[in-house]
């Protein structure tokens, strides 16, 4: 089913590059705007609405066929695993009854900037230290910019709704629906949802890790979601499982002040 670029005709050109564009440029502008705003509540506005915006002229699902509501449970929870993964070896009840794990969790696989280091602390007021940095000076000092009483609740559901559904659609769609299968075949649309190859999984995974701060936790994610996508052969199924992963780390920094997860 794999086809050489020099191969395509002259219309399988231009639905290449429509493709190949409505799957990029989502997700550059999300990058884009993630250095370009100094403020992180207005960039994740900005963001969101940008996602909007161009999800809704790209239409990228046009190269993919729709939920099979079947899929629905399995991309639920393959996203309820994720959350785990992801905050199970920093969760309050490993830090009480594990401290050398979560250390050496810290010092493995989290912060490739900062390679065999735990989570930098900061000062959140009244001698306490957390990780993450918070607002020092005004009404909200001590708070974190993403906590609610500091940013309003709005402010948190544009989050919430910017990393629970416009980034899993975007990324899901930019890493497992295009490059995943671009660098096995062009055009990358025509290649088989279903074709499993442990090298681009696994270095499409990699490619995921780089831009989370816990990156081993998200070397574990991309297999995961990259998987879900290729036993159902459903994108959606992955997205599913990507917001719900997501919409639950929400719940979980608001619920336990873990702010260092958004």
């Amino acid at each position: 089913m794999e086809t050489r670029r020099g191969e395509l005709t002259p219309e399988e050109e231009r639905e290449n590059t429509k493709a190949v564009l409505a799957h990029v440029i989502p997700f550059a502008m999300w990058l884009t705007m993630m250095v370009w705003f100094d403020d992180p509540t207005w960039s994740y506005m900005a963001r969101s609405v940008g996602g909007l915006i161009l999800l809704a002229f790209f239409r990228p699902w046009r190269w993919y066929p729709k939920l099979n509501l079947k899929n629905i449970p399995a991309g639920i929870g393959v996203g309820v695993f994720i959350f785990f993964v992801w905050i199970g070896l920093e969760s309050p009840w490993m830090v009480e009854h594990a401290p050398g794990v979560t250390e050496w969790y810290d010092r493995l696989f989290v912060d490739l900037m900062r390679p065999f280091k735990t989570r930098e602390l900061f000062d959140i007021g009244n001698g306490i230290m957390a990780p993450y940095e918070v607002i020092e000076e005004g009404e909200h000092a001590g708070l974190h910019v993403y906590d609610p009483k500091a940013s309003g609740w709005l402010i948190f559901a544009i989050h919430m709704l910017g990393t629970s559904v416009f980034i899993a659609v975007i990324e899901e769609f930019f890493y497992r629906g295009f490059l995943y299968r671009w660098m096995m075949g062009s055009p990358f649309f025509k290649m088989d949802h279903g074709i499993l190859s442990w090298p681009m999984l696994l270095l499409i995974s990699v490619f995921f890790c780089v831009s989370h701060f816990e990156w081993g936790a998200a070397i574990i994610c991309g297999i995961c979601y990259g998987l879900l996508y290729i036993k159902t052969r459903d994108i959606w199924a992955a997205i599913i499982a990507h917001g719900t992963t997501n919409f639950l780390l929400g719940l979980y920094v608001i619920k336990f002040d873990a702010y260092q997860f958004w």
